[in-house]
């Protein structure tokens, strides 16, 4: 299975945004409007494609959706990454028009992040770039280059202590660590808040995805000699002050995050007796993009948001 690389001169580069296009929507109609050909022209496309690959694709599946199968599946990365050193070679000095422009950015984020960014960053593109599309990829870890050299991301965001020195790197905001609970929970309550009285009732903390039973601030607290009686591990910052109404349960979070969500939840956060640094929040990037004006222009407008 596989392309026969003695015909390579005989594909036209166009298969390839088709094909981006196919994976991405799987869907022959919608891929043909993202690129703005006919369906008819697409399904040509599509039939190349399977002869070219001596595979289907795309299959009709449950209820009659369209599927991957499952070498479609292993082209999606490698043909984002082409398109992407295919758009270096072609237009390294091109200006980005962002009113005009077509593109599509994969960021890496977790939903912290995205809760504090995306909103703004939708309505800045909506009227300045109405035809750039972000496709959010769930990001809590990152000590390597996976998630760009095999998963496509074009930047991603976040705090990441073992993302490689390789990568580039700007700060985007700071944010202060909360103690949230239930806005009737008895530490709301209290003068004083002391860390023997936190750590008396259930925790419920965020851990990273890549250490999945494991979370800094329940380490640290354990460490100081303090036993914790941990009841829910999350990898999900919305769904651990989703758990705390009604509950004596208790989470460190942070105050961007935790402030939304007090008046709708019914919660109460108050500043912990414990000092945690700041969260700062970080734009990462390959060094490969840095010179890319559509990336460029979509840093700066991360970075002033």
């Amino acid at each position: 299975m596989g392309i026969n690389l003695n015909h390579m001169q005989n594909i036209n580069l166009n298969l390839l945004k088709a094909l981006d296009a196919l994976l991405s929507e799987q869907n022959v109609s919608k891929a043909g409007e993202l690129l703005g050909v006919t369906q008819s022209a697409m399904s040509i496309n599509l039939k190349q494609l399977r002869a070219i690959y001596h595979d289907d694709l795309l299959v009709r599946g449950a209820q009659g959706q369209m599927q991957l199968t499952t070498f479609a599946k292993t082209l999606m990365q490698p043909v984002k990454l082409a398109l992407r050193h295919v758009d270096q070679v072609f237009n390294t000095h091109t200006m980005f028009a962002p009113k005009t422009a077509k593109r599509i950015f994969h960021i890496g984020m977790s939903d912290y992040i995205a809760l504090v960014l995306l909103p703004k960053l939708m309505r800045v593109l909506s009227h300045e770039a109405p035809n750039v599309k972000i496709v959010q990829h769930a990001v809590n870890y990152m000590d390597d280059l996976t998630l760009f050299d095999n998963k496509g991301l074009d930047m991603v965001m976040g705090n990441f202590p073992f993302a490689p020195g390789s990568l580039k790197m700007t700060k985007l905001f700071s944010d202060r660590s909360v103690i949230v609970a239930d806005k009737n929970h008895p530490i709301m309550k209290c003068d004083k808040m002391t860390t023997k009285k936190i750590v008396s009732y259930p925790q419920v903390f965020v851990a990273l995805e890549g250490q999945p039973d494991k979370n800094f601030i329940a380490d640290m607290l354990q460490k100081m000699g303090h036993d914790v009686n941990i009841s829910l591990i999350t990898p999900h910052t919305l769904i651990a002050l989703q758990t705390l109404p009604g509950t004596l349960l208790v989470t460190n979070t942070v105050e961007r995050l935790a402030q939304p969500f007090l008046q709708s939840l019914d919660l109460a956060m108050r500043e912990p007796p414990y000092k945690l640094p700041l969260y700062d929040a970080k734009l990462y990037w390959h060094a490969r993009d840095q010179s890319d004006a559509g990336h460029q222009w979509l840093r700066e407008v991360i970075k002033k948001l």
